[in-house]
């Protein structure tokens, strides 16, 4: 895997310092230890690529300002350049539009990684320089950590076949991206983990870390807390953006989700997420070299 790619992924104009110290922050111990197992594996980690943008909220998308201030900072390293949108109601991809028009006459050349099929439509249609390149919210495998150990290591190759595929494998999905011309997709490493059949998908295949998706949608907890109860959970209006401050890390006392050794359930804005130990992540780099990943997505915070 000596040509894998490294890409460093900032959600935000507020974490632009990361460019500059991936490891650091108020989880630093926790990165620290993600470092030191990526580094055991392939030695010091040299990033050439940089994604920018919200993955997985429209009401948190960044400003043409930001935008173009990205793309001058990717420039400055000599890295590629990839935009980052989330999943979209009209009003979104109205704004979506509007960035996307930025982005081909600022860098026309740049990837747009997409979650949303109206912008895989629009894009195709309107910016055909742009490289769309499918979003890991748009692949069907199942990633719940309550999925249980014994059926994680299942040596029913039948049965781990149908938790570890998805739509993406068919040939009707093939000859749908082909027409859209995409030829990357994204996807998290599940707790079954991954396809020994990845290569025959015949994409080029990104992998996030150390944070995969558990569930997203557009009712944000975080946006709702100190409201009345007549204004918590609306989908409209202002948002105080309370997701760049932290997250919270769950448990469940009833013990249907159990703790698990490889990793913590974290919720940061609409989103739950499971966050990679540093002894599973070492695992999943080794699937992954066996499956052919060609780009892995650090993201320091994932929201």
């Amino acid at each position: 895997m000596s040509d894998l790619e490294w890409v460093l992924a900032i959600p935000h104009e507020q974490a632009f310092k990361r460019m500059e110290e991936p490891w650091g922050g108020a989880k630093t111990s926790y990165l620290t230890g993600i470092k030191e197992t990526l580094e055991a594996k392939y030695g010091p980690i040299s990033f050439t690529r940089l994604y920018f943008g919200e993955e997985f909220c429209e009401r948190a998308l960044s400003t043409g300002k930001a935008l173009a201030k990205a793309v001058a900072a990717a420039e400055e390293r000599g890295w590629g350049f990839t935009y980052v949108t989330p999943y979209l109601t009209e009003t979104g991809l109205t704004k979506v539009q509007q960035l996307l028009d930025i982005l081909a006459q600022t860098k026309p050349e740049a990837e747009v990684v997409i979650n949303d099929w109206g912008v895989l439509d629009w894009v195709t249609e309107h910016h055909p320089t742009l490289t769309p390149v499918l979003g890991r919210l748009m692949n069907k495998i199942i990633r719940d950590p309550r999925m249980p150990y014994s059926l994680r290591n299942s040596p029913d190759q039948t049965v781990m076949h149908k938790f570890r595929t998805c739509n993406l494998a068919g040939g009707e999905m093939k000859d749908l991206l082909a027409q859209y011309q995409v030829k990357r997709v994204e996807l998290d490493y599940p707790p079954q983990g991954l396809d020994p059949n990845l290569p025959a998908w015949g994409y080029d295949i990104s992998l996030s870390i150390p944070y995969g998706v558990i569930m997203t949608g557009r009712i944000c907890l975080m946006q709702s807390w100190g409201l009345a109860a007549g204004e918590k959970f609306r989908t409209t209006g202002p948002c105080p953006r309370r997701c760049r401050l932290g997250w919270l890390e769950l448990s469940d006392p009833s013990g249907r989700v159990k703790k698990d050794k490889d990793w913590q359930i974290i919720q940061k804005g609409n989103t739950v997420f499971y966050r990679q130990n540093k002894e599973f992540l070492a695992e999943i780099l080794t699937e992954a070299e066996k499956t052919g990943v060609s780009r892995m997505i650090f993201q320091p915070e994932p929201i």
